[in-house]
């Protein structure tokens, strides 16, 4: 049965075998598109669930990571040559934020890109069906209503209420042959998502109970994770499912802070993962975020308060799993491959001024950024700084 949880929308079905449930939820759905990124799409049990639909059935395979603009203009020039009912994705985030932008712009005319940089164009309701189904869990995608687009090394975002699926079918055994690198990565995201979720400006009582359910289901199943180098268990990717489905929802309130903003010029311009790139900042941004002042403080009930919550969410690390947040952040980015950084100014600069930058409970200025990251080394080939 799938697993009930007043936290997650009725919805979401999440089970070991849930992907089995898709041909119930499309209903009578005649004309299916799928999108899909490369190799975790036909590794599992997903494809076998999309050749027995009682459909006519397109796909779009192939999404990359970090998608670029070029990828979701194809996808929506297939969805309105070939007019869907329903659209399903099948992937990571990045597959799934292909799938919404073409279940949202698929009627819609004229070029994509412009709906990205003018949401307010996009019709207030799709005609089409949308169907999100996680392959990876962390990114928190299938729960969320805006996806990220990259044109070069400039990030664009969907935003818009239209972009939450109809139907979501979290099954974690589509997540058994993610190697542990890449679920390290992708586990760093959800964990993020938690932690940014309870301090943003943007949070409420709602949204901070969410985050720290997240967060409390997701520190045994990574304290586990980390401590054996694998990813492997039955339990564990249940619990990571469900924690990474819970700061999903948690985000879609509040949405993110400083650790992903700062995050996106690591991804476009160096290739790092995102969940990793965003580690790499998280884990100073609480310290920073501990030590905030009324003189720099943005979080709607003070600077006291904000010590105070970065103050629990610590004390929950510690009690759950006996060690600081920082060292399984720590212990993730090790088993990603990458924990060590420097960065020129360059290529974080910009994103300061962003909307999930602005929803950081701190101030965040270049000097911080600096002070964060520095003395730390990229882990890269011959220690060398990011250019």
């Amino acid at each position: 049965m799938p697993t009930a949880d007043a936290a997650l929308p009725s919805r979401v079905r999440l089970a070991p075998g849930a992907v089995r449930d898709l041909q119930q939820v499309l209903g009578a759905a005649r004309r299916v598109l799928v999108v899909h990124g490369r190799r975790s799409f036909r590794t599992g049990t997903a494809a076998a669930a999309v050749d027995d639909l009682d459909a006519e059935v397109r796909d779009y395979g192939g999404v990359h990571p970090n998608p670029e603009l070029r990828q979701v203009r194809e996808a929506v020039a297939l969805a309105r040559d070939y007019g869907p009912d329903a659209v399903v994705g099948i992937g990571g985030g990045s597959a799934m934020d292909v799938a919404k932008c073409v279940a949202v712009l698929a009627q819609s005319p004229g070029d994509p890109g412009a709906y990205l940089l003018d949401p307010g164009a996009i019709a207030a309701h799709r005609a089409v069906a949308l169907v999100q189904i996680p392959t990876i869990s962390g990114s928190g995608s299938e729960l969320t209503s805006f996806a990220t687009v990259y044109a070069g090394r400039r990030k664009l975002s969907l935003d818009h209420p239209s972009a939450l699926a109809d139907h979501v079918l979290i099954d974690p055994d589509l997540t058994s042959t993610v190697p542990a690198p890449t679920a390290a990565a992708s586990a760093l995201d959800a964990l993020a998502q938690a932690i940014e979720s309870a301090w943003a400006v943007a949070a409420t009582a709602e949204s901070r109970r969410t985050a720290i359910l997240a967060l409390e289901t997701l520190l045994p199943a990574l304290d586990s994770a980390t401590r054996h180098g694998s990813f492997a268990d039955p339990w564990l990717r249940t619990e990571l499912a469900h924690g990474a489905a819970l700061a999903g929802a948690a985000i879609n309130i509040t949405r993110t802070t400083a650790a992903h903003a700062l995050s996106y010029a690591l991804t476009a311009r160096h290739g790092i993962a995102h969940g990793a790139a965003v580690g790499l900042h998280l884990r100073w941004l609480i310290g920073h975020n501990a030590a905030a002042t009324d003189i720099d403080t943005r979080h709607p009930d003070g600077a006291e308060a904000l010590r105070l919550l970065v103050a629990d969410l610590r004390r929950r690390c510690l009690g759950a799993i006996g060690v600081p947040v920082e060292e399984l952040i720590d212990r993730l980015l090790d088993l990603h491959g990458l924990r060590n950084f420097r960065i020129p100014l360059r290529d974080w600069r910009d994103d300061l001024s962003s909307g999930r930058a602005a929803n950081n409970p701190r101030l965040v200025t270049p000097q911080d950024v600096l002070t964060g990251t520095s003395g730390r080394t990229t882990g890269l080939p011959d220690d060398h700084v990011l250019r």
